[in-house]
This record gives structure tokens, C-alpha cells and sequence, in this order.
């Protein structure tokens, strides 16, 4: 890896790349932790349409590029509700995931004043999360077709949070 990830505001010529990195991703680390009837509901939401719809729905989407390879995406909606944070496997615990975090969370900050911001992560991201400085609202739940457990980030804790490292 060189200096670090690249990271820019997502196009629609994007969604075709984003849309692989989230179904590579979700075989591997949120479909073991999700029924077996999750799966296609949430292999349709990873989809490059729907990825498409979200994104021209206003929803803000950010990737990270590694010597011109998509690596990574975060996206938020709202302003105050982070729905998308997925690192390629091959760049874990590299901090991308807490680059991406740390746009995102400015670019929310700037849009907005939200006292908080949620996330309903997958029980595999709860300690990454935790990292970042998201606090447990609850037990996992199963939420329409997903399991999830509920957090939020307080933005009073921002600075320590950006500051951190994990």
C-alpha cells in the first residue's frame, strides 16, 4: 500500500464495483451470522440497482481507492444514520474503515448538526465499531430479515473518536 487510500465522493459509474466489494464482503462475513432466508433479501439490497437507487435517492456514498482499486465504501443517509461501511478483505486493519468513518462523520458534521448517528451493524462489525467509538443500544435483534445489533455514535465524543487509532 503507498501513502494511503484515495478517497472521493461515489459516481453511478461506481455502483457496478461497490455493489461487488458488498457481495464479496457479505458472503464471507454477514450471511454466517444472518438466516438462511436473509440471504437473497439482503444479496438484492447489495445489488448494483439498488445501489444505484440509494445513491440517486441522495444518499451520500465515499470509496476508497488503493493504486486505482476500489478498496472500500461508506455511506450515510439522513445525515445521521450510517448504513454502509466495507473494507475489502485484503486491507483490513489498515484503517480505511476509520478513513472512510472519519469523511464520513466531517461530511455529516458539515451538512448537519446531529447529535448522534446510528448504525444497525452485523454482529461480525460490533468490535470494529466499538473501535470507532459506537456504543451498544441493545441486544442483536432481527430487524425485517436481518440481524443487527443497534449503536450510535454520540458526536460530543467526536474528537476523541477521530483522535483514536484503533
Amino acid at each position: 500500500m503507498n501513502d494511503g487510500p484515495v478517497l472521493r465522493q461515489a459516481t453511478l459509474a461506481d455502483a457496478a464495483a461497490i455493489s461487488s466489494l458488498l457481495t464479496s464482503l457479505t458472503h464471507s462475513y454477514v450471511l454466517p451470522d444472518q438466516p438462511a432466508e436473509s440471504a437473497q433479501e439482503l444479496l438484492v439490497w447489495m445489488g448494483e440497482a439498488a445501489v444505484g437507487e440509494r445513491m440517486r435517492a441522495g444518499h451520500r456514498h465515499l470509496v476508497a481507492e488503493v493504486d486505482g482499486r476500489l478498496v472500500g465504501v461508506v455511506a450515510t443517509r439522513d445525515e445521521s444514520h450510517l448504513f454502509l461501511l466495507f473494507v475489502d478483505a485484503d486491507f483490513h486493519r489498515q484503517g480505511i474503515a476509520r478513513t472512510l468513518w472519519k469523511a464520513a462523520l466531517a461530511a455529516c458534521l458539515e451538512a448537519a448538526q446531529p447529535e448522534r448517528i446510528t448504525v444497525n451493524a452485523s454482529p461480525y462489525s460490533v468490535p470494529a465499531y466499538r473501535r470507532l467509538g459506537f456504543v451498544d443500544l441493545g441486544p442483536a435483534r432481527l430487524d425485517r430479515w436481518l440481524i443487527t445489533v443497534p449503536m450510535e455514535f454520540r458526536v460530543a465524543d467526536a474528537p476523541a473518536a477521530i483522535a483514536g487509532d484503533g
